[in-house]
């Protein structure tokens, strides 16, 4: 299935070269004291070159190897004048493409039928908007907090453990990147409740996040490596279905850092 927001991106792109090439070839053409093009000839084991007049059919003047910056300048300038014909098309085209009717084809058949109708289909694709919306009301029972826990808020009023989970929650917000809270996940040998579970929203696989903030602590630190071994012994691993991050008291988590990874796993994502 297309990815809108990806499509888009690539028009971005191509208008991005247009306007890159079309600055470049400007300023090779104000060079040029007259419209001028260039013929190459098979010249033994390489080739001569000639500048002529757009329309003239001889072979024109020819290029000294001395000058030969003038063949690589006409030469660029035919690469560049060709390379902008076949963006712009492509541009064109993709626009033209832009539409609800290709780039949404499941949900644009669904809304040409009557309500009535749309009620007893079976949809063969979900869009992501609505897939993402059913996978945030997802019912689960979470880690109870104890009487007397301290009390650590995000900005959206989420209650978690630590200051630090404050800052992770709130750069995934800040990035538009849903999470679920502790959503208990069953292992083979217990039940987890990772730190955040995140949606992959390009493979629409979950991602879970475990931050282990008090890595000083040697029984905390033990069990954090028993609990990572157990993520791995259900093929769950780094950079694929988990992110660890860690810190302790010599070494904070570092919130610009948090921020860069957090940016950069949004597109990972899909977001």
């Amino acid at each position: 299935m297309i990815n809108e927001r990806e499509f888009q991106q690539e028009i971005d792109k191509i208008e991005d070269s247009i306007k890159q090439v079309s600055s470049e070839l400007d300023m090779l053409r104000s060079s040029e004291t007259q419209s001028v093009m260039l013929r190459a000839m098979k010249h033994g084991q390489g080739y001569q070159y000639f500048q002529r007049k757009k329309g003239n059919e001889t072979n024109g003047e020819y290029i000294r190897k001395k000058d030969r910056m003038k063949a690589i300048k006409l030469a660029q300038i035919e690469y560049d004048e060709r390379l902008l014909k076949f963006l712009n098309e492509a541009k064109n085209t993709l626009k033209k493409c832009n539409s609800a009717e290709i780039i949404k084809p499941y949900e644009t058949a669904l809304k040409k039928m009557s309500p009535g109708k749309r009620v007893l289909v079976e949809q063969h694709y979900i869009s992501d908007e609505s897939y993402i919306k059913r996978w945030k009301e997802t019912e689960y029972e979470g880690l109870l907090f104890k009487e007397g826990y301290p009390e650590f808020y995000t900005r959206k009023g989420l209650r978690v453990r630590s200051k630090s989970e404050v800052i992770i929650a709130d750069i995934l917000d800040e990035f538009s990147v849903p999470f679920l809270y502790e959503k208990p996940l069953q292992l083979r040998r217990r039940m987890v409740h990772p730190d955040f579970t995140l949606l992959n929203i390009k493979e629409r696989k979950e991602v879970y996040w475990e931050h282990f903030g008090m890595m000083d602590d040697r029984d905390y630190r033990d069990e954090a490596l028993l609990k990572i071994r157990e993520y791995e012994s259900n093929d769950l691993y780094q950079y694929d279905s988990v992110i660890w991050t860690f810190e302790s008291g010599k070494c904070p988590m570092n919130t610009r850092d948090i921020r860069n990874m957090v940016r950069a796993l949004s597109e990972v994502l899909g977001y």
